[in-house]
């Protein structure tokens, strides 16, 4: 399995410059940002250093956020992947963001799971952790559904989140629902 990923609906790729007008309907959408520490992004500019401090995470470790494409529609509905958390690690974060059209159809679980197996199976990491706020509750439903495991509260990116995390199934045990 490599890049691009394709899911059921789903494909996940690299990000390209062009994608940024797309992504600035994301980023800047106050409800889809509200619990990134960054915040919306204020203008196009904003998401285009967004985006290539992605392309730029990418390029240095091989993984980062990559672009969601909805199959049907072609059209670009988020981001999902691997990051070193706080930029800069060393532990290695799945995070997500989807647009607010495309809330509450799956994807994000979809995008989710696929991100993780690729992360296993193709980055050969051994553990992966996720973030999420404790009132978040449908982002812990996603985490819970890819077969993630609360580790309790840690404190990242300045506030205190609540970190579920996946270690590499071995093939006579998989922990996780990566399939």
């Amino acid at each position: 399995m490599k890049l691009p990923l394709e899911t059921e609906r789903l494909w996940i790729q690299l990000f390209r410059l062009e994608d940024a007008e797309r992504l600035h309907i994301v980023f800047s959408d106050p409800e889809v940002m509200a619990r990134i520490r960054a915040g919306p992004s204020p203008s196009i500019e904003v998401t285009r250093q967004r985006l290539a401090r992605i392309m730029e995470h990418q390029d240095k470790n091989g993984f980062s956020m990559w672009a969601l494409i909805e199959k049907g529609s072609g059209v670009l509905i988020g981001d999902c992947g691997l990051i070193l958390v706080e930029w800069r690690g060393p532990e290695v974060e799945l995070a997500y963001e989807i647009g607010r059209a495309f809330w509450g159809k799956g994807y994000a679980t979809e995008a989710a799971r696929a991100c993780l197996r690729f992360g296993f199976e193709n980055l050969k990491l051994s553990r992966i952790i996720a973030l999420t706020d404790a009132d978040h509750l449908a982002s812990r439903r996603v985490i819970e559904k890819i077969g993630m495991k609360n580790d309790g509260i840690v404190h990242y990116y300045g506030r205190s989140l609540v970190q579920y995390s996946a270690t590499k199934p071995n093939s006579e045990s998989a922990q996780l629902s990566l399939s």
